[in-house]
């Protein structure tokens, strides 16, 4: 799928869901904010990659949600994460070893349903599109053996990355907080880099949060 019959997919699905909770009931409806940290491991996925791997750095960011006494919830918010990926290749026929960073501000627009189960345990599952801006890449690099790393600007990096986030998580109450435990992966479906071969991010968190 090209970027621009994934973008229009996207915005259907925005105004769907928007569509869909305007016709759910609002009473009692409320506004939650939440703070996620947590850590996210990722990799590259796509072009003529063979021997990437997986990279995990620290991250986290602020959300806030709209919950409907139904169960469902929609939110955005505001993530700072890293992605990338380890590589391993040849140049000039000597083996190299590698890591790309990528860091991003990501904005999500997530549909959610949490499951009402009067007990101490509330689940949630959702997903939505989620767009990342790049703010810093960097590439580093040495010989296999070597302990001497050169490290520079990636300018092969887009500056947008559009990709789908699914996650679930759990709130528990811990006495009078609301704490958050979750998983999220999100998939890349535009070209992590401005040419060809294309490569997509795919990254998976572990988060921790408290909420509002």
């Amino acid at each position: 799928m090209n970027r621009t019959k994934f973008s229009k997919a996207i915005l259907t699905l925005f105004f769907v869901g928007i569509g869909f909770c305007s016709f759910i009931q609002t009473a009692s409806a409320q506004f939650k904010a939440a703070i996620h940290l947590g850590m996210t491991g990722s990799s590259f996925r796509g072009g003529n990659l063979q021997n990437a791997s997986a990279i995990t750095r620290f991250g986290g960011g602020a959300a806030v949600r709209y919950e409907y006494p139904s169960g469902f919830e929609l939110e955005s918010g505001v993530f700072y994460v890293v992605k990338g990926s380890k590589l391993e290749g040849t140049y000039s026929a000597i083996p190299i070893e590698g890591t790309s960073e990528i860091t991003y501000v990501e904005i999500p627009i997530l549909f959610g349903y949490r499951f009402m189960t009067n007990r101490r345990y509330s689940p949630r599952i959702y997903a939505g599109p989620a767009m990342a801006f790049k703010t810093d890449a960097i590439i580093k690099f040495n010989a296999k053996g070597s302990d001497i790393v050169q490290q520079e600007d990636d300018l092969t990096v887009a500056d947008k990355d559009l990709g789908i986030m699914v996650g679930v998580d759990v709130n528990t109450q811990f006495g009078s907080e609301t704490l958050s435990f979750g998983i999220r992966s999100t998939f890349g479906y535009s070209n992590a880099r401005e040419a060809d071969p294309e490569i997509y991010n795919t990254s998976v968190a572990l988060l921790v949060g408290i909420v509002f």
